[in-house]
């Protein structure tokens, strides 16, 4: 079993389960190995919890390359984006994020940070792109709009806010994407998007 994997195992554990409960002798058994040949790969677990964050990050990172690499307009850009937040959301228990931040601070900053950048510039670099190429709004001002959407997403982590609101259902998530794609989106994008929701109806019933 190669690192890659290792590390990819112990992050959907701390993702399901939490970090804090999540003991060494647990891991060990998860992997299939002894105790003595975890601690041979990680000094400890404050160790062990650096380099699995630090493979999220990396992870985040190659799917940010993917994104560029698609060969999609900027809506269908944003849909692939869309999808893989709204994995992201039921794959992470909200212990995960309580245990990096309450009891690994520092961990837990600069995973927060690189994750609010690489999201602000996806989504400044997809309205430049929906600009150029005639589908969104020319008036609509990149930064102040990505600024938006980051503080409507970190809003949405807040339950005492939406409280009763089931933020984190599908149906709730969805409407907050269409109102995002509406916002931006020129008469030209309009019609894309229609055909874009209509070719995905398509695709769902075959």
């Amino acid at each position: 079993m190669g690192i890659k994997d290792i590390l990819e195992r112990i992050l959907l554990m701390f993702t399901r389960y939490g970090i804090r409960s999540i003991t060494m002798d647990d891991i060990a058994r998860e992997l299939g190995i002894s105790k003595k040949t975890l601690y041979q790969a990680f000094e400890d677990k404050n160790d062990l919890i650096k380099r699995v964050i630090e493979f999220d990050m990396k992870q985040s990172r190659k799917f940010l390359a993917e994104v560029h690499q698609a060969d999609l307009d900027a809506i269908g850009e944003l849909y692939f984006v869309n999808d893989q937040i709204h994995q992201d959301r039921s794959s992470y228990s909200p212990t995960f994020y309580y245990d990096l931040k309450r009891y690994y601070p520092n961990t837990y900053k600069r995973w927060l940070e690189e994750k609010r950048q690489n999201m602000f510039g996806l989504i400044v670099g997809n309205l430049q792109k929906g600009k150029g190429e005639g589908i969104y709004r020319k008036d609509i001002h990149e930064h102040t709009i990505g600024k938006l959407y980051m503080a409507r997403m970190e809003m949405l982590k807040n339950h005492e806010i939406l409280d009763g609101l089931l933020t984190l259902s599908s149906e709730f998530m969805q409407e907050i994407f269409a109102y995002h794609l509406h916002g931006i989106c020129n008469e030209n994008g309009l019609k894309r998007l229609a055909e874009f929701k209509e070719k995905s109806a398509h695709k769902q019933v075959n």
